[in-house]
Formats: C-alpha cells, structure tokens, sequence
C-alpha cells in the first residue's frame, strides 16, 4: 500500500521534481522582468522588421531568444500550479504574468497584418537559407490570408482576446477541485474516492465497494452535467462562429489544415476501427467467459479492473523507475543515459495529494529546458509503470528535438505527440511478457496490453466520431447547448462501437462521458490518440522485425525531427504512410494475435471451470 499524504509539503523531496532549477540562479521576477524586457524590443522593430531581409533575420534570432524564455516562465508557473492548482498566490502570479503578456501583445498588434501588407516581399524572401527557420510558418500564414479579416477586424480581436472566456480553464477547475466523488467504506472505514485511487479502488475485492467507487465517480460528474454540458457547446460554437465567418467550410476543415491532414484520413480511421470491431468482440466474450468461470457470477460494469489472475500488481516508485531503465536498455545513442539522468536529476513528480492536477503530464514547450518534466499521480499499479514509461516517451521526444532543431522548429505538433509516449508503453509490456515465465503473468500483461489498445484505440476512435458529429452539428447551428442532447449524439455513435450485443441507452450514468473527457477541449485532438497508438505499433513492429537499425530510423527520422515539416511527411519519411490502409491492419492483426494468445492462456489457467 502506497503511503498516503495530506499535502504537497509532506512529500519526500525524492517524490518530487525540481522545479526551481528552471529559474537558475535568478528569481522568477528577474526572468519575468527580462522576458518583457525582450517583449518590448520585439515590438519596437515589429515595423522596420520588413524593411529588409537583413533585419528581419535579427528579427528572428532575437524570437529564438523570446521563445526560450518564455517556455521556461511558462513551464515554471504551470507546473507551480499543476500541483496545487487552488493556490492563490500562484494563481495570482499567473493572473498578473497573463494580463501583462496581454497588454504587451495588445501593443504587438496582429502580426498576421504585417505579414499581409509585406506578402509580396516575404514571397522573394521566403527561400533564403537563412529563413530555413520560419519558411514552413511564413508559407502557412500566406495560406491562411484567404480567410483574413480586415485589418480593423484583427486588430479588435487581438486587442480583446484577453476578454474572451476559457471554458477550458473553468471546465479544469470543476473537474480537478471541485467535483466530489464522495467516500467508499472498506472495513468500516471511510475512504475518500480520487482520481488517484479510484482504479485502484476499482480492483477491491469487495463488491460493494467496486460498485459504490464506479457510481460516485459517475455521479460527482453528472451532478454538474449540465454545467459542463453548456462549457463544451460554448467552447466548440466559438470555434464555430469564428472560422465560418472566416470562410472555411467548416469547424474541422479549419482545424485539420492546421496538420496539413483531411477528412479522409479521419474516415479511414473510423473504418479501420469499425471494420475490426470483431477483435474487441471477441475479447469482450471471453473476458466475460473468463470472469464468470473465476468468480462464478456475470461479469458487471464495475468489475471491469478485477483482476482474473493473482499476480504482482503492486509496485513501488524505485521499482517502476528500475522497470524503466531496463525497458529503455535497448535504445541506441544516449537515450538510456538521459532517462537515468532524469531519474536521478527530479525530472519527475510522482505522488497524488488534494488539489494536485489528476492524469499525468510531460511539458511541452521545452526548447531550452535542461529538464523537461513530466507530472504523475502514481497510485502502484501496473497502470502507473505503465504511465512512467508514457510520459518518459514524450520527454524524450522533446529532448531529441530540442537537440537536433532549432528552437522555432524543436516543438512537434500535437498530431505527433502520442507516438513516442506509446511506443514506450510497447516496449514496457514485451519486456514484461518476455521475463516472464508464468503463464498467469503472461495472461495478465497481455490483457493490460489489449486493455491498452482498447482504450486508446477504440475509445478515442469512437470519442472523436462523436465529436466528429458535435462539430458539424454545432456548425449547422442544432440546439445542443443542454446535457440531454450532447447525450444523444453520444449514444448514437456508441452503438457503432459498442463491444456487447447490448448498446448504451440514454439515461445510462456512462454517458456523461460526453461533456467530462478534458481533450475535448484540444482543438478535435482525441483522433490523434488512436492514430498515434496506430503509428507506434508499426514503428514497434520495425523494431520486431530489423533490431537495432529501426530503432535508429526512429530516433533519427521521428523523434529527432520536430516540427521541421509536416506530420504526414515526416511519418512518411520515417516510413509510415498515414493515408495506407495497410498499417492499420497490421496494428489490428497485432492485436488479433494478442486476443488469440489471451484466449489460449484464459482457457488453460481456467481448464477445470468449463472454459
């Protein structure tokens, strides 16, 4: 049993990350004061910029020095707040930091102008070596001029953008501080439920209690589901009323230009995931074939996370740290080396305490930070080794990046995010499987590993049709600002995804997921989930297949690339064609396998119970 604190202070310092290496040898006032300091000289020359290409090119420089200040100002406030995200000295602190960040970009003005009034010149401009830097920027703006507004018009929604309401933020609030679970009794002792001990919780023996944890959690959210459903209509429709004014087609069109992608490629996810939905079929019976043979009753919503077998399922930090550097053994160049480094330099903030923020994190925004940190609430479970490794995967990302691109071309878009992080996971789980000689261990990793695919696969396909359907019904102007019709959509799109003969109905406390998942906030991110866990599979394979010259590929190809083209190009030039529908059936074929080998094992540990 892990050791329980009741605040942030009373953690060991080995628990927790270093953040105050990011000020150096300065307090934050002297870097907040340096960063306005660079901020007012860049708005000086935002004019004579354009004057020549000379100077323009001291324009840039002097945006390199910029960008790596503020990713450290930014990357220490966030962090600061990410674990106690109710204090108000460094809300306070963030709230002057943003006001004076607004007032000084007020002043800036819309750089999108600028570029408008000089388009003809950046044009003669824009394929001098020296430009390398911002060439894929400049070539995406002029793109984007078609669906400028007026001058006036940009100028008004500059000036006032720091006026404009965050649903993000108050939706982060709701979900992170102010929905109450409630408590679980176990043993006659109350427990408070939390995002950092629910699964755990969920994997109680007593029933009562697996069944108390899965409704409260439900229920803290659904008692504000009409709240968060208004947040997330709000957000979207003015995503919405904006880019339709602009001229685009639509909501999406305008998103997914921003990667450089189109619908095709959502649809052949979409179809990919639906034309498999067998595999988890498959799956889903046998688990439940499994379950009732082990415990002798149908398996129920709420014993989804009882484990089948009895394995090691505990782990303390220094195990999983351990775990992690064995896992990461294989890679080429310095990787294992810098994970040590990591390890041993506070890279990492492991524990859950009240008010921290739940899931798990690595910055982004790393170009210049000599450690790029990742935010955990581990809880002990394999889940949590699982997560170590995930996360370890994006800061790695970041550190080959920052290493081998310029700071204004080191930060990989979103779209490219997940692949690294799931490869990671990959490899934990073959290694796990690997040392293992027991086939209950290797039952039990291998349904963490189809769980895993499950996950982040099927459920962030079927969350980004839903969402799919919310940003075009929205666009076309339906009335989905209320709980029960988001509710609607949501089961209507369940149903092509469903694993069971029996679909969720309406009503059903599952469906809250419609207005309480945080990346529906990310700009129609939750697809890039299941591409990426898509991706990371073939680059997983590779490796299966060529060793150590895949490994190389990865690192030189993908993770050292960084922003330097787009996504679909870089994947293409690493050796994964997105628009092929060929590696999605041989992620799905992977899975297949996993699925038949799980059913193997299942029916040999539960021989004598009529499997």
């Amino acid at each position: 049993m892990l050791k329980k604190y009741n605040s942030y202070s009373d953690v060991e310092e080995k628990y927790k990350w270093d953040i105050e290496d990011i000020l150096g040898n300065k307090t934050y006032q002297q870097l907040e004061d340096e960063y306005f300091d660079l901020y007012s000289k860049i708005i000086k020359i935002k004019d004579s910029k354009y004057n020549s290409l000379d100077q323009y090119v001291e324009y840039i420089e002097l945006s390199k020095k910029f960008l790596i200040l503020g990713n450290r100002i930014s990357n220490y406030l966030d962090n600061k707040l990410n674990i106690n995200i109710v204090d108000p000295t460094i809300n306070k602190t963030i709230s002057l930091f943003e006001t004076k960040s607004q007032e000084y970009a007020k002043k800036l003005g819309s750089e999108a102008n600028r570029i408008f009034q000089h388009k003809d010149k950046i044009k003669t401009w824009i394929n001098d070596d020296r430009l390398i830097d911002v060439k894929k920027d400049l070539e995406a703006t002029l793109q984007e001029l078609d669906h400028k507004l007026s001058d006036d018009v940009e100028n008004y929604l500059n000036d006032t953008a720091s006026g404009s309401p965050v649903p993000e933020d108050i939706f982060s609030i709701i979900s992170d501080s102010e929905v109450d679970f409630g408590n679980v009794l176990i043993k006659n002792k109350k427990i408070k439920i939390t995002e950092g001990n629910r699964i755990a919780l969920l994997k109680n023996k007593d029933e009562q209690v697996r069944k108390d944890v899965y409704f409260n959690y439900l229920n803290g959210y659904l008692k504000n589901k009409q709240s968060l459903a208004r947040l997330l209509y709000q957000h979207i429709k003015e995503i919405s009323v904006n880019v339709l004014y602009r001229k685009y087609n639509s909501s999406l069109e305008s998103i997914l230009l921003q990667d450089h992608v189109d619908k095709k490629l959502l649809n052949i996810i979409y179809d990919a995931v639906q034309k498999h939905m067998y595999i988890f079929k498959k799956y889903n019976n046998a688990k439940k074939q499994f379950f009732k043979a082990k415990f002798n009753k149908k398996l129920e919503k709420w014993d989804y996370f009882l484990d089948l077998v009895n394995v090691k399922s505990s782990y303390t930090i220094e195990e999983a740290q351990k775990i992690l550097l064995d896992v990461i053994s294989i890679m080429p160049y310095e990787y294992p080396e810098v994970v040590k480094k990591a390890i041993d330099e506070r890279w990492v903030d492991y524990v859950n305490v009240p008010s921290k923020r739940s899931g798990a994190y690595s910055i982004g925004g790393a170009a210049g930070m000599k450690k790029i940190y990742i935010l955990m609430n581990f809880d002990g479970t394999l889940e949590s080794v699982n997560t170590l490794c995930h996360e370890m995967g994006h800061s790695m990302h970041s550190y080959f990046s920052n290493k081998c691109q310029s700071p204004l071309r080191s930060s990989y878009p979103i779209f490219l995010a997940e692949i690294a992080s799931i490869f990671n996971e990959l490899l934990l789980n073959d290694y796990l499987i690997s040392k293992s000689k027991n086939i209950q261990q290797q039952f039990y990793l291998l349904d963490s590993s189809i769980n895993d695919f499950i996950g982040t696969v099927l459920r962030q396909t079927m969350w980004s049709n839903f969402e799919f359907d919310l940003y075009n019904a929205i666009d076309e102007n339906k009335p989905l600002n209320t709980y029960e019709e988001i509710e609607k959509l949501y089961v209507e799109n369940e149903k092509k995804y469903s694993t069971t003969s029996k679909s969720i109905k309406l009503g059903d406390p599952r469906n809250v997921y419609s207005v309480m998942v945080p990346h529906f906030y990310y700009y129609f991110y939750v697809y890039k989930y299941a591409l990426g866990y898509i991706v990371a599979n073939v680059f997983f394979q590779k490796y299966k297949q060529e060793g150590q010259e895949a490994l190389k590929n990865y690192i030189n190809k993908f993770l050292s690339a960084g922003d330097i083209d787009w996504p679909a190009n870089i994947l293409k030039d690493a050796g994964v064609d997105i628009y092929n529908e060929d590696i999605y059936n041989l992620a799905f074929e992977v899975l297949n396998q996993k699925v038949d080998k799980y059913i193997k094992l299942g029916k040999k540990i539960f021989k004598n119970n009529n499997c």
